[in-house]
């Protein structure tokens, strides 16, 4: 019985993708930051209004969904993930993103549509592998020069 019992935890440790979508959560597990492996995590339409800066203890990750939820902020540590290639911050109450995120060197797509940006930071524009970038219904007045230099956008 003790055995499988470890062998359940182990394969639940070792999972790659994790769908917490549509779930209604406020505040994330703190189980779900023992995901060493984790690689595609969706917390999308859920109630969260901050992600916790423990997300950056998922070194792995390569994509991350947090759209459709409350947010208000996102942490700085974020830009600590640097394998990741897909961040979704759209449809949230975010009034501005970390410069943080411009350390994302294997990002591809980021999209924060639909938030409460007023400006977004010019350490965006050293994304150099981003393909998707995603800012209308913002309040956006201006972007910076720097995203003019993203030669991969599509």
């Amino acid at each position: 019985m003790g055995f499988s019992g470890t062998t359940r935890k182990a394969r639940q440790n070792n999972a790659i993708e994790l769908d917490l979508s549509g779930r209604g959560l406020t505040i994330l597990p703190i189980e779900l930051f023992k995901l060493r492996h984790l690689k595609k995590l969706n917390l999308s339409r859920n109630n969260l209004i901050s992600a916790p800066k423990e997300l950056c203890q998922l070194k792995k990750l390569i994509e991350l969904r947090l759209d459709i939820n409350q947010l208000t902020s996102v942490p700085k540590e974020l830009g600590q993930l640097q394998k990741l290639e897909a961040l979704r911050l759209d449809d949230n109450q975010l009034t501005s993103v970390p410069k943080e995120l411009g350390q994302l060197k294997n990002l591809t797509r980021l999209l924060l549509s639909a938030n409460q940006l007023t400006s977004v930071p010019k350490e965006l524009g050293q994304l150099q592998n981003l393909e998707r970038l995603l800012l209308d219904s913002n309040q956006l007045t201006s972007v910076p020069k720097e995203l003019g230099q993203l030669q991969n956008l599509q």
